[in-house]
C-alpha cells in the first residue's frame, strides 16, 4: 500500500512539475498577425502614394507654357494621372498580406516548429493569454507566438528588407510597373484626351520620369522612421492572446 501512494505520489509530482507542451502559432494567429504587420506597412506605403500622387499635381506641367492649357483642362489631365496613382497603390496593397506572411511564416529562418526543446516557457491554460515575460524568455526561433515577439526587431527588418526592393522595383525607371501599368499609360491618355499637349509629350515624359526617380530616392528610409513605436506592443499585444 504504501508503494501504491508513493507511486501516486511521484506521478502526481511529475505531471504538475514536468514542462508542459508548448504550442505553435496556429493559422489564426499566423493570420491575424500578418495582417497587424501589413496593415502598418500599408500605412507607411501610402505615404509614398501620397507624395507621388502631390509630386505628379506640383511638377507634371514643369517647362510646359502656362497658357498651353485652360485651368480646366490642366485639373482634368492631372485627374487622370492621380488616378491611376489611386490605381498603382491598389495594386501595391493586394498582396501585402501575403507578402508580410510569407515574410515570417516561409522565408528562412522561419517561425515554425518545435518550441519544447529547450523549453523556455509553460503554455499557459487555454483562455490565458501569454505574457511579456515569456515573450522575453522564449529566446530562439520557433513558431509560437512568444518567439515572434521576442524576435519582432529582426521580423520587422526582413519585412522592410523585402517591401523595400519590391517597391523600388515597382517605380524603377519607365520600365517600372508603376510607370508602364498605371502613370504611363495614363499620361497617354491625358495627352489623347488634351491635343494641346501633344508637341510637350517629350517634356511630360521627362517630368514624370523626374518624379519616379526622386521617389526611388526617398525609398531609401522605407520603414525606417515612420514606423510607430507604440505599434510594437500593440503586436506584441495581440500575439499574445493567441494560443
Amino acid at each position: 500500500m504504501r508503494f501504491f501512494t508513493t507511486t501516486i505520489f511521484g506521478l502526481l509530482a511529475l505531471t504538475l512539475f514536468a514542462p508542459s507542451t508548448v504550442q505553435a502559432c496556429e493559422r489564426e494567429c499566423q493570420v491575424n498577425v500578418s495582417h497587424a504587420f501589413a496593415d502598418k506597412y500599408k500605412v507607411i506605403s501610402n505615404q509614398y502614394f501620397t507624395i507621388l500622387n502631390q509630386n505628379v499635381g506640383e511638377s507634371l506641367y514643369y517647362g510646359i507654357p502656362q497658357k498651353t492649357l485652360t485651368t480646366a483642362e490642366a485639373t482634368a489631365a492631372l485627374k487622370t494621372l492621380q488616378d491611376s496613382v489611386a490605381a498603382a497603390q491598389a495594386a501595391w496593397e493586394q498582396p501585402l498580406f501575403k507578402t508580410v506572411f510569407d515574410t515570417i511564416f516561409l522565408d528562412e529562418p522561419k517561425f515554425k516548429g518545435d518550441c519544447n526543446h529547450p523549453w523556455r516557457v509553460r503554455q499557459p491554460p487555454r483562455g490565458v493569454n501569454w505574457v511579456m515575460a515569456d515573450c522575453h524568455n522564449m529566446d530562439y526561433i520557433c513558431g509560437n507566438p512568444p518567439s515572434i515577439c521576442h524576435f519582432m526587431p529582426m521580423i520587422k527588418t526582413r519585412i522592410v528588407k523585402k517591401l523595400k526592393e519590391l517597391f523600388q522595383s515597382r517605380v524603377d525607371g519607365d520600365e517600372s510597373d508603376v510607370y508602364t501599368n498605371y502613370v504611363g499609360v495614363a499620361l497617354q491618355q491625358a495627352v489623347m484626351n488634351q491635343p494641346k499637349l501633344a508637341p510637350h509629350t517629350a517634356t511630360l515624359h521627362g517630368n514624370l520620369n523626374q518624379i519616379m526617380e526622386n521617389l526611388k530616392d526617398s525609398l531609401e528610409k522605407f520603414g525606417e522612421t515612420q514606423w510607430k513605436p507604440e505599434w510594437d506592443m500593440e503586436i506584441k499585444e495581440l500575439l499574445l492572446t493567441f494560443p
